[in-house]
């Protein structure tokens, strides 16, 4: 079964818009066997729109479209959908009830132009919208199946979830072959020195192996194909080959598919009935912001300091006054001496520091732009580290986190 996915929207083509719908739904397709083999994204134009769509009932069994399903006279998906297909439009009453209900609990008038959501090619299933007032449609013609939905994500998603879904799960034989991922999450490692480490993997492992450079970390993303029935001997590949990857890459390998660093230093801290605390310079409370995505993180993390002036670092950490002006707020003594200061205030048994020129202004030839120094207070004594990223500001502040947390991951891994 080929699947296509077309996309409509001007505001993506120009790129106003990230397409996080296309990315949403291949996830889901390849997770159940059905090869995505092409992604479209058209303007809001009638006759390119049509072109689009006249191809795609061409070469492909499954089509999704996302977007055009608006009240306005350029959201044409359900028109065009159905010319291609040679179906009439149909008015449905009960959408027609819905989207009046849906005014009328607002209070507000419903426009005219929004009875035209109401109408659907002949014989289309309706699927409902719990958070919008375009349903979608589920159309089945001559072996073709055309799944009708709205643009916004979370209207997307919701519908999905709801009625495309279990559509799908029925068509879904145990001889299909299904796409079978594990992702490995490294940080500290460049693209090209993990490729050279893991050359000749897939020949031993029997398994695809890609990179995927994402903000602050990279992704081996590994992939084995395979039917329902030989699912355990697909996990067995992929156990086998995330073996040799940690083999080969050790402890640069932080984490697995969900997994996140923040997370895992967390979990990390529970074990070990650990607490830490954080004073934080360049990165302006992110590490803190981290720390406390994760649930429960009251348990280990006592709070922060976020101290930019000179003048904080002395009277809130004890930084030495000798410190700052013989080696700057940006250097090794200071780092170490922020982390100490916050460990011993807040009362933790750690303590993480960030330091640095996050640009785009401040650097010098001495101290470059992307300059940091991470300090990690502990019980035993006081590690700093100096770093040299590389990129804009936001670059350069998530990389710090990162590398902050991934400094105490280790910590607590060889403790």
């Amino acid at each position: 079964m080929i699947a296509e996915i077309v996309s409509t929207g001007t505001e993506l083509v120009q790129g106003e818009t990230l397409n996080t719908n296309a990315h949403y739904l291949s996830g889901k397709l390849s997770a159940l066997g059905i090869e995505v083999a092409y992604h479209t994204t058209v303007d809001d134009h009638a006759g390119r729109l049509e072109n689009v769509l006249r191809q795609a009932v061409e070469r492909s069994d499954l089509i999704f479209t996302t977007g055009g399903l608006g009240p306005t006279l350029d959201d044409l998906t359900k028109e065009l959908t159905a010319k291609v297909l040679d179906l009439e439009l149909a008015l449905d009453s009960a959408s027609l009830e819905t989207i009046k209900a849906y005014f009328t609990s607002r209070q507000r008038p419903m426009p005219v132009s929004n009875e035209k959501q109401a109408y659907f090619p002949k014989g289309a299933k309706i699927l409902s919208n719990p958070f919008g007032t375009a349903p979608g449609a589920l159309i089945e013609k001559n072996g073709k199946t055309v799944v009708i939905l709205p643009g916004p994500p979370h209207e997307m998603t919701a519908m999905f979830e709801n009625h495309v879904w279990p559509e799908l799960q029925k068509i879904v034989t145990p001889d299909m072959v299904r796409l079978n991922e594990r992702i490995l999450k490294v940080f500290g490692m460049g693209e090209s020195a993990i490729e050279e480490q893991l050359a000749g993997l897939p020949d031993i492992a029997q398994a695809a192996v890609s990179l995927l450079i994402k903000k602050a970390e990279i992704h081996v993303h590994l992939v084995t194909r395979g039917t329902e029935k030989n699912l355990n001997g697909a996990a067995d590949v992929l156990d086998r080959t995330e073996l040799e990857i940690r083999k080969r890459l050790g402890n640069k390998v932080f984490g697995r598919d969900q997994e996140t660093m923040a997370g895992i230093v967390g979990r990390q801290l529970k074990s070990k009935k650990l607490t830490i605390a954080t004073a934080e310079s360049c990165t302006g409370g992110l590490l803190g912001a981290a720390l406390t995505t994760e649930p429960g993180s009251s348990v280990f993390y006592l709070g922060g300091a976020v101290s930019y002036s000179d003048a904080l670092k002395r009277g809130l950490l004890g930084v030495n006054e000798e410190s700052l002006f013989q080696y700057g707020a940006v250097s090794e003594t200071v780092a170490g001496e922020m982390a100490e200061g916050i460990r011993l205030k807040a009362g933790a048994d750690l303590a993480l520091s960030t330091t640095g020129i996050a640009g785009p202004d401040g650097g010098s030839d001495l101290k470059p732009v992307g300059l940091v120094y991470i300090g990690l207070a502990t019980p035993e004594g006081v590690l700093t580290e100096r770093f040299q990223f590389f990129g804009d500001r936001e670059n350069v502040r998530s990389f710090t986190v990162q590398a902050a947390l991934n400094k105490a991951r280790v910590y607590l891994l060889e403790k």
